[in-house]
C-alpha cells in the first residue's frame, strides 16, 4: 500500500496542472471544497487532516493550501508556518463570526468563511489561477 502512495506523490509532482491541499479537519467540507475546484478548474486537488499537513507538505508540492483556522493560535501559526516553508500560497478557511479577529492574528493572508459558498470558492480560486506564475 505504501508504494502505490508514493508512486501517486511522484505522478502528482511531475504533473504540471496547479496543486491545491485543502488541510480541513472535517471530511464534508473537504470534500465539498475538492468538489467545487475539481468541477470547474484543472487543478490536482488533495486534501488531509490538519495533523496531516507537515506529512504531506513533506511527499508532495502544492500551488496553494487552504488551511483550516481553528482560532488555537499556537497551532494556527506553526500550520501557517509550515505551509509557507514548503512555498504555498496560504489560504485560510473560517468558522469565526468577526474574520477581524482573524486578520489580527495573520494579516494579509486570505481568508474564507465556512460555511462557503460555491461562487465564492470559485471566484477565490480563479483569482490565485490568473495571478499565479505559468510554470
Amino acid at each position: 500500500m505504501q508504494s502505490l502512495d508514493r508512486d501517486k506523490r511522484i505522478a502528482v509532482m511531475s504533473d504540471i496542472r496547479p496543486a491545491i491541499l485543502i488541510a480541513e479537519d472535517q471530511i464534508f467540507i473537504a470534500l465539498e471544497a475538492e468538489r467545487i475546484i475539481s468541477e470547474v478548474f484543472d487543478c490536482h486537488v488533495e486534501f488531509c487532516r490538519r495533523d496531516r499537513l507537515s506529512e504531506v507538505l513533506s511527499e508532495a508540492s502544492f500551488h496553494m493550501v487552504i488551511l483550516e483556522y481553528t482560532g488555537n493560535q499556537k497551532e494556527d501559526t506553526h500550520y501557517a508556518f509550515l505551509v509557507r516553508q514548503a512555498g504555498a500560497e496560504l489560504v485560510l478557511l473560517s468558522a469565526v463570526n468577526d474574520l477581524a479577529d482573524v486578520s489580527l492574528t495573520f494579516p494579509s493572508i486570505p481568508m474564507i468563511k465556512k460555511p462557503f459558498n460555491e461562487a465564492e470558492l470559485r471566484d477565490f480560486v480563479s483569482g490565485f489561477l490568473l495571478r499565479r506564475e505559468p510554470i
